[in-house]
C-alpha cells in the first residue's frame, strides 16, 4: 500500500451533522484517499490520501453534492474556528432578535385575534380581515427574510439530490404557509403564528449551537496565545525587538528574567530556572546552562538567556501541543457513528412518515387544517440536530479544556474508553499540592517588622521562586 498523508480542508455550506457525514461519503469514496473524517463543529475535513490524489477533484466531487472545500496549505492564511463561530454567532442572532420582533404580535394576533375554524360562504365572499392580513405581513419578513437561510440550504441540497435538516424546517414552515394563505381566502382558521414561531424558535436553537461551537474551538485559540508576541533578536550585534514568526533557524534572540522565550532553541550563553509548567505540568522551575534545549512559550525565571533558534512558528513545541488538540477534536469516538448513521437516514425517513401522517388524516375524514397541522408537527420536531452535534461537541470541549490544564488526549475515542478506568496515578507536586514556596516562619534578632520591610523591599523585583515566596511573606 502506498504511503498516506493527511490534507485538511475547511469546508463550507454545512448545517447539520447529516452534511458531514454525506460529505465524508463522497470523500470516501474517491480514487486515492484511504479515509476522511469531517468535523460538523470544527467546519473542517481531515483526508488520509496517497501523494498522488488530485485535490481538485476531491474539491469538484464536494462541489456536486452543494458543499464547498478548499485545501489548507502549510502556509495558508486561515479564519480561525473560534473567529468563524463568532461571525455565525453574530449572524444568527442578528436573525433571531428580527424573527423575535415580529413573531411576539404575531403570536399574540394568532392567540387572542378572529379565529374562524370552520369556513362558511359568507365568510369566502367577505375575504380577509384586518387581523389575517396583519398575520401575513407579520409573516412574511420572518420566513422569507430572517429564515431564508432554511430555504436556501434546502434548495441546495435538493438540487445535489440530497436533504438535510434544513429541509425539514423549509417544508415545514413553507407548508403552513401555503395552507395558512389558502384557508385566509377560504374562510378557514389561518396558522400564519406556526410558521412565524417555528422559525424563530429554530433560530433561537442555530444561535446557541453557533455559540456553543465558538467556546469548544476557542481553547485552541487561547492555546496559541500562550506563546510570546515579540522576540529581541542581535543582529549586526545591536538587540531588536520583531515578532518571533519571522525568526528563523540559526538567529540569535536573547532572554530577560521573567519574559517568555519565543522560540524553541538551544541556550548558547547564559543560566537560568525556566518554568515550564505550561508544557510538562511540574510546577518546579527547571535549571539550564549552556547547551540545554528551551521551549517556546516557558518562562525564563532569572537571569539572562541567549538562545539559538531552532524551531519557530509550527515546528515548536506549543504548536505540536496544538496539533495534536486539533487532531483530537477531528476524530470521531464509537459511539458519534451511531448518531451519524441515525442522521444520514432520518431525514428522508421524517419525510415520509409526515406524507403517511398527512395522507392517514385525511383518509380518516379529518380536517385539512389537522391533517396539515399534524404532518407539520411531525417534519419540526423530528430534526435530531443535538444528536450528531452532542458528541463532536464535547470532544471539542473536553480535549481543549484539558489542553489548557496541561492534560492531552491522543484521540475522541480515549474519552469514551476512559469510563473503564479503576485506578489513577497523581503526581504530587503542582498536582495534588499547590507546588508554590511561602514563607512559612522566621527567627529575628531585634525588631522583626522593620526586618521584614528590609528583606520585602531587597527581594520585591525579585523573580526567582524563594524571592518571590519571600516578598509575598514580608506583606
Amino acid at each position: 500500500m502506498a504511503d498516506t498523508g493527511t490534507i485538511s480542508f475547511d469546508v463550507d455550506g454545512m448545517t447539520c451533522a447529516s452534511c458531514a457525514l454525506r460529505i465524508e461519503r463522497v470523500l470516501g469514496r474517491q480514487p486515492g484517499v484511504d479515509e476522511a473524517v469531517v468535523s460538523f463543529p470544527g467546519q473542517e475535513a481531515r483526508v488520509k490520501a496517497t501523494p498522488t490524489v488530485d485535490i481538485g477533484a476531491l474539491e469538484d466531487a464536494v462541489a456536486r453534492i452543494g458543499y464547498t472545500i478548499s485545501a489548507i496549505g502549510p502556509g495558508d492564511e486561515r479564519i480561525s474556528p473560534s473567529a468563524r463561530h463568532a461571525g455565525e454567532a453574530a449572524a444568527q442572532r442578528r436573525n433571531l432578535i428580527g424573527a423575535a420582533v415580529l413573531a411576539l404580535p404575531l403570536m399574540l394576533l394568532g392567540m387572542f385575534g378572529p379565529s374562524p375554524m370552520g369556513a362558511t360562504a359568507s365568510m369566502a365572499a367577505e375575504g380577509p380581515g384586518g387581523a389575517e392580513w396583519a398575520q401575513l405581513l407579520l409573516t412574511l419578513p420572518v420566513v422569507f427574510v430572517f429564515g431564508a437561510q432554511f430555504h436556501r440550504n434546502a434548495w441546495r441540497r435538493l438540487r445535489a439530490g440530497g436533504a438535510g435538516m434544513d429541509t425539514l424546517i423549509s417544508v415545514g414552515t413553507l407548508a403552513t404557509f401555503g395552507y395558512s394563505l389558502w384557508a385566509m381566502f377560504a374562510g378557514h382558521h389561518v396558522f400564519f403564528e406556526t410558521a412565524g414561531v417555528i422559525v424563530t424558535l429554530i433560530l433561537a436553537g442555530r444561535f446557541l449551537e453557533a455559540r456553543a461551537k465558538g467556546r469548544a474551538s476557542a481553547a485552541v485559540t487561547r492555546l496559541l496565545e500562550l506563546g510570546a508576541k515579540q522576540a529581541r533578536v542581535i543582529r549586526g550585534g545591536e538587540a531588536m525587538m520583531v515578532d518571533p514568526l519571522t525568526l528563523a533557524p540559526g538567529d540569535r534572540v536573547v532572554v530577560l528574567a521573567g519574559e517568555k522565550i519565543p522560540v524553541d532553541g538551544r541556550i548558547v550563553a547564559g543560566t537560568s530556572t525556566v518554568d515550564e509548567s505550561m508544557l510538562t505540568g511540574e510546577s518546579a522551575p527547571v535549571e539550564h546552562q549552556p547547551g540545554d534545549t528551551v521551549y517556546g512559550a516557558t518562562v525564563n525565571q532569572e537571569g539572562r538567556l541567549e538562545v539559538e533558534v531552532t524551531g519557530v512558528g509550527p515546528n515548536t513545541m506549543l504548536a505540536q501541543i496544538v496539533r495534536l488538540v486539533e487532531d483530537a477534536q477531528a476524530t470521531k469516538a464509537p459511539i458519534q457513528d451511531l448518531a451519524d448513521r441515525v442522521s444520514g437516514v432520518f431525514v428522508p425517513v421524517v419525510i415520509a412518515i409526515a406524507v403517511v401522517v398527512l395522507g392517514g388524516w385525511l383518509l380518516w375524514g379529518a380536517d385539512t387544517a389537522d391533517a396539515v397541522r399534524n404532518a407539520v408537527a411531525v417534519l419540526i420536531i423530528a430534526c435530531p440536530c443535538a444528536l450528531g452535534l452532542a458528541t463532536p461537541t464535547g470532544i471539542m470541549v473536553g480535549s481543549g479544556r484539558g489542553a489548557e490544564l496541561g492534560v492531552l488526549f491522543k484521540d475522541a475515542e480515549v474519552f469514551e474508553r476512559s469510563r473503564t478506568i479503576d485506578t489513577v496515578v497523581f503526581d504530587k507536586t503542582g498536582t495534588l499540592t499547590r507546588g508554590a514556596m511561602t514563607l512559612a516562619d522566621l527567627e529575628v534578632v531585634g525588631d522583626q517588622l522593620r526586618f521584614l520591610r528590609l528583606v520585602g523591599s531587597v527581594e520585591a523585583a525579585s523573580s526567582h521562586p524563594i524571592g518571590k515566596a519571600v516578598a509575598l511573606g514580608a506583606e
